[in-house]
């Protein structure tokens, strides 16, 4: 075990990264953004500005409610007040005027969203699900989607992400003829710089890629449709990485990840404002899951002789709408490289805000024509997360983004322990040790992203109360049945019901619990009263009802709690037999006793029970 040489606190780390520069914006002249509530003609802009400076220049950023964000230029240098003054005493709303190249932690007046705001994915196209097979993972460079360190996929369950929409934000765009891109955009560049192929390695491990001889490799999403928004290089200005954000998001992005370095001081109002827009307006106001990656900044303050290796609280990274994400190594611990003098170091900031943890190990480079390593590092891992993301949303697409949160962070496997046994460079680099009442580690977040279960919750209630009682395994096989007693639909709507009801949820848990107990040893079904589990089940159904479901749902409820009222010796004999055989896995014990009295059910239905004639329409 790596150990500490003081008695700090279990959670304590080197938490001092060196100041930022937070000073003020020196670019000669003006350059300014206007945020206003309404679109405003531009001979008004002239009008209301032409007496603070000969020569003003207005150009039109986004005009698309709530946003509507104007940048304003002049030689002359005007403060941001008097501009705003200015525009007031004109009569145009303005929320707020900011810098267009200097950072602001400023909080800016918060945004109307009226009831005709939404976003909707006009003319991005999205493509058909083709037919993939879950790879053999062993030491291959695939090993990030399968089990042990990688996120364990499984295309019964999570698909393969069609119908999704993923936005890249990259400022390098070399390759990107090797992907499959639905389209690329500019933003506040002219041209695309294609130095590195930075961009495409990140829709590579997100989605896939087409390597030498047309031979095809498989991301983790390979049928999301996928745009490419590229910005400027960092420190030309902190107004394109909300643009693009906030275009994706208009333009009817799922998910957007940005894995491109944006240097110090990315933070606006401007930021803000794409961040709230993602979170509730983006896919019809379900809310635009937004990822970014952790970084990498070995530095240090003055007075410490270990790396900070930490993220600010001001970074991006940070925000509670963003979904930060931490390098995961093979082993399934944080990520470790050995470096030429053979010891191992962390490759990865880290800090209250990370919430996931996802491969960024030795991962198989899209475009080699053989099984060449990459280190994916942050970037890597915050675009495996983007595609697990993809197929959570894909299982159920109804999923308002705080339920999103909930599925993941109930889903998650805990973080190994990796360093044991290694020589490391410096034993404060892997601090903290310990994790949070809540299982927060400030280096590995909440715990490492799990596909299939993530999936399997997502879309069904019986798989999610499986997966929360620990039978992940059992819950993806209960997906992965070609029928169920409900229709897909019914089971996604009441997924997301337990997410907003924890009553319910461990309503649930309880009847998984007992038919679990009872599953172990059939003959302590005497002990219980008959009719119980349907008892249970019926309660259950009618407190759904209570939530004023769609109407096709709520019909399907009332059939289903009408069926569970049979009071018949049989048909309660038979709902606990077809329980019990959930949890009978043949290959992870031998068969067991039959429950005195009761028929024995199938795999995928309840002979004769209270929903056996439900059938499973989509």
């Amino acid at each position: 075990m790596i150990e500490t040489r003081d008695r700090s606190p279990t959670w304590d780390f080197g938490y001092e990264p060196p100041a930022g520069d937070h000073s003020v914006d020196e670019t000669p002249g003006t350059d300014a953004v206007v945020a206003t509530r309404r679109r405003i003609d531009r001979a008004a802009w002239l009008d209301a500005l032409a007496i603070l400076a000969d020569r003003i220049d207005v150009e039109p950023l986004v005009e698309e409610a709530p946003l509507f964000w104007t940048r304003v230029r002049s030689v002359t240098a005007v403060p941001c007040e008097r501009i705003a003054a200015a525009l007031a005493r004109a009569g145009v709303a303005v929320r707020y005027v900011t810098s267009a190249c200097a950072s602001s932690m400023a909080l800016p007046p918060a945004l109307e969203f009226g009831k005709g705001s939404t976003t909707r994915p006009e003319g991005w196209r999205t493509r058909a699900p083709r037919p993939v097979a879950t790879p053999a993972t062993a030491s291959r460079g695939d090993w990030f989607l399968g089990e042990g360190g990688g996120i364990h996929l499984d295309r019964r369950v999570c698909g393969t992400g069609s119908g999704m929409r993923l936005a890249v934000i990259d400022n390098e765009t070399a390759d990107l003829d090797r992907v499959e891109l639905e389209s690329m955009v500019t933003v506040g560049v002219r041209e695309a710089p294609a130095t590195s192929g930075h961009a495409a390695l990140m829709v590579g491990w997100a989605m896939g890629a087409l390597r030498p001889g047309g031979q095809r490799f498989v991301g983790v999403a390979p049928d999301a449709s996928v745009r490419v928004y590229c910005i400027p290089k960092p420190g030309f200005d902190v107004v394109s990485l909300p643009m693009a954000i906030a275009r994706a998001v208009f333009d009817g992005a799922d998910v957007v990840v940005c894995a491109t370095y944006l240097g110090v001081g990315a933070n606006s109002p401007l930021l803000d404002d794409a961040l709230d827009v993602a979170a509730h307006l983006g896919r019809r106001r379900r809310g635009t899951a937004v990822l970014l990656p952790t970084g990498r900044d070995a530095s240090s303050p003055g007075d410490s002789v270990h790396a900070s290796l930490s993220l600010t609280l001001d970074d991006p990274a940070s925000d509670p709408r963003v979904h930060c994400v931490a390098p995961g190594g093979r082993e399934g611990g944080w990520f470790l490289w050995r470096g030429p003098s053979g010891k191992v170091r962390p490759f990865s900031n880290r800090g209250p805000a990370v919430r996931w943890l996802a491969p960024g190990d030795d991962v198989a480079y899209p475009f080699a024509s053989r099984d060449q390593l990459f280190h994916a590092e942050s970037s890597g891992a915050s675009a495996i997360a983007a595609g697990v993301v993809l197929l959570v949303l894909g299982a159920n697409p109804g999923l308002a983004l705080p339920e999103l949160h909930a599925v993941l962070a109930r889903t998650v496997d805990p973080p190994a322990t990796n360093a044991d046994g290694l020589p490391v460079a410096d034993p404060a680099d892997l601090l903290p040790l310990g994790h949070d009442r809540d299982g927060h580690n400030a280096r590995t977040g909440y715990g490492r992203l799990n596909a299939a279960t993530a999936c399997a919750s997502a879309g069904d209630p019986v798989a999610m109360a499986l997966a929360a009682i620990g039978e992940s395994d059992l819950a993806t096989a209960w997906c992965a049945r070609p029928t169920k007693p409900y229709t897909p639909r019914t089971g996604k709507w009441i997924a997301r019901s337990l997410l907003a009801r924890p009553d319910l949820d461990h309503a649930l848990r309880t009847v998984a619990r007992h038919v679990r107990l009872l599953a172990a040893k059939p003959s302590r079904a005497r002990s219980h009263a008959p009719g119980g589990l349907a008892r249970q089940l019926g309660t259950l159904a009618r407190e759904l009802l209570w939530m004023r479901p769609p109407p096709l749902v709520a019909h399907e409820l009332t059939r289903i709690a009408a069926s569970l009222a049979d009071p018949r010796p049989a048909t309660t004999a038979a709902l606990d037999e077809g329980a019990m055989a959930v949890f009978r896995d043949p290959a992870r014990e031998p068969a067991r006793e039959a429950v005195p009295g009761a028929r024995r059910a199938g795999n995928d239905r309840m002979p004769n029970g209270p929903v056996s004639a439900l059938d499973a329409r989509s």
